[in-house]
């Protein structure tokens, strides 16, 4: 039963980072708009207005990531949620979104998995 409520717990923190994350990304995307064409919302080519969205920065991979060299960004990382302050704004969002997008690539235990949502939530 308290394997159910963690389960539950972790369900639902999920959604909320992933609705956090999405309003980020789509609702911020008016006020840090680049003169790139490429980015959501700016003229194409032929006069048009793009819709497709794009990933923010911090989200794509980067070149250490698509190599699998992440175990200096991960110690970071660990670091930083054992540290026991609590986490910024601005960390709350790479951290969340490396846990919903690359937490493949950096393969966290159960255990670093559990701290650092619990990091996240305070």
């Amino acid at each position: 039963m308290d394997s159910e409520k963690k389960n539950g717990f972790y369900i639902i923190l999920a959604i909320v980072i992933v609705i956090i994350l999405g309003a980020w990304i789509f609702l911020g995307q008016d006020s840090t708009r680049d003169t790139d064409d490429s980015v959501a919302g700016s003229p194409t080519s032929s006069g048009s207005v793009s819709r497709i969205p794009k990933l923010a920065p911090a989200l794509e991979l980067t070149e250490k990531e698509k190599s699998g060299e992440v175990s200096e960004k991960k110690a970071e990382i660990l670091a930083r949620v054992h540290s026991g302050t609590p986490l910024t704004e601005e960390e709350k969002g790479e951290i969340g979104g490396i846990m919903l997008i690359k937490a493949g690539i950096y393969k966290f235990s159960e255990a670093e998995r559990v701290a650092i949502f619990k990091a996240l939530s305070k």
